[in-house]
């Protein structure tokens, strides 16, 4: 699909008998993809540095994590810490089994489920979803016998968020509207909030935004009731992201102001960095460059003082990013794109590499450089390496389509969106798929 120019090979100069450092592409072809060695893969590229030629190069502009460089002895060195973390997590993996053990044999099956309920979230946040299901489906089978509704209502809930998050719409809405039943049955108002929260996320996604409306002012209703204040407020962030949707800027003000508020008065710093950044894209829609600007700087701040959410700051930086781009300043939304990414591989947040290399790939089809090209495919191949979700990888073909239908390929553009097509339709009518057809008919007039 063009040429890369970015060479394979690149000769460093090295000292008397030190040999040149490999690239992060070469190294990781000497990890086997096995489960166990995920640690080191995720260090190699934590340690990985960029070196002072390319910088300067022609390929600069050009460069992803593969271009990337590490030396076995900088991997050799941080080895312990990423064993440490390894030690750490199985001990806790271990001690969750014990405790489960301990649990059912003093009958106390409620705690049991706790256990395994824990080690599924501990997989989760390390980005294995698989794990985490089995804990979780281990945990339903424990639950479901009991008296009690509440740990198979727990259990629910987070099936539902884990089908969400890997985005399998149809589980996710099952396990969510099945433990919205039986929380109302069981009158467990917090459970119930949550699978409200649930259902309207599930409806967001599907871009069915009337009814993520009408769950989230159900569960808004419910929170107010019980005199829970973060709840409130995290609803009211959610119905303002939905009137953002529906181009209700008003309502959307409305909502996000009430949201702020509530989270500012519980000290909620995480949140208010989470709704300063609904804030900057609530400016932008407004046609605020400067506010908008200033709100996201805000949320990075809000950021610092949660203690870090790197997750975010990526996010947010990629908005900054978007905002300078409108603004044809170029050179600062590539900036804040690598920082970014800097950050995205020093906290091995590996997928969040994929948004940002669309980001830079779009930065260059919008100067006209088929150069590009090489962010896409790197996306790609990021998308097949971590299993990402169909409507991330359905996005990266629809946005690579785009890029190439700019430079007037239109036969690759077709076969690129009749792959998004493909692997959209597993998530049903989503308002992706519907822009991918649509443009498969412009393509065809």
């Amino acid at each position: 699909m063009g040429s890369d120019p970015v060479g394979e090979e690149t000769t460093l100069p090295t000292g008397s008998g030190v040999a040149p450092p490999l690239r992060v592409e070469q190294a990781l072809r000497l990890i086997p993809d096995v489960e166990l060695l995920g640690p080191l893969r995720a260090l190699l590229l934590a340690s990985s540095r960029q070196d002072n030629q390319d910088v300067w190069a022609s390929s600069a502009p050009y460069l992803t994590v593969g271009k990337r460089f590490v030396q076995a002895a900088e991997l050799e060195r941080r080895m312990p810490e990423a064993l440490d973390r390894a030690r750490q997590h199985l001990s806790l993996l271990y001690g969750a089994v014990i405790t489960a053990l301990e649990a059912e044999q003093r009958g106390e099956t409620a705690a049991a489920v706790a256990a395994l309920l824990e080690a599924g979230n501990h997989e989760e946040l390390i980005g294995r979803p698989g794990q985490a299901r089995a804990w979780y489906d281990a945990a339903q089978g424990l639950s479901e016998g009991l008296a009690n509704r509440l740990p198979e209502l727990s259990v629910l809930n987070r099936l539902g968020r884990l089908e969400l998050e890997v985005g399998h719409y149809a589980a996710a809405a099952r396990h969510y509207q099945r433990a919205l039943a039986l929380a109302e049955a069981a009158q467990a108002a917090g459970e119930a909030i949550d699978a409200c929260q649930g259902l309207g996320a599930v409806a967001m996604e599907e871009g069915n935004l009337f009814g993520a409306q009408a769950w989230y002012q159900r569960g808004l209703q419910l929170a107010e009731r019980e005199k829970d204040p973060l709840r409130s407020a995290k609803i009211q962030h959610q119905l303002a992201l939905v009137a953002l949707g529906r181009a209700d800027l008003t309502r959307a003000g409305d909502y996000l102001d009430r949201a702020r508020e509530g989270f500012e008065r519980l000290g909620a710093s995480l949140e208010m960095a989470r709704a300063m950044n609904s804030q900057g894209q609530l400016d932008a829609a407004l046609g605020r460059p400067h506010r908008t600007s200033g709100a996201y700087r805000e949320a990075l701040a809000w950021c610092r003082r949660s203690g870090g959410a790197p997750d975010l700051e990526v996010t947010i930086r990629l908005n900054l990013a978007e905002l300078y781009l409108a603004a044809e300043r170029v050179l600062e939304a590539e900036e804040e794109a690598r920082r970014g990414e800097q950050l995205a591989i020093e906290r091995s947040l590996t997928r969040r590499l994929v948004p940002i290399y669309l980001f830079l790939g779009r930065l260059r089809g919008g100067q006209g450089d088929d150069g590009g090209f090489v962010f896409f495919e790197k996306a790609l191949e990021l998308c097949r390496q971590l299993s990402v979700p169909p409507g991330e990888e359905g996005q990266a073909y629809h946005q690579y389509a785009m890029f190439r239908e700019q430079l007037g390929q239109r036969e690759e553009a077709r076969a690129l969106l009749e792959r998004a097509g493909e692997i959209l339709a597993l998530l049903g009518e989503v308002p992706e798929l519907k822009r991918v057809r649509a443009g498969l008919r412009r393509l065809s007039a």
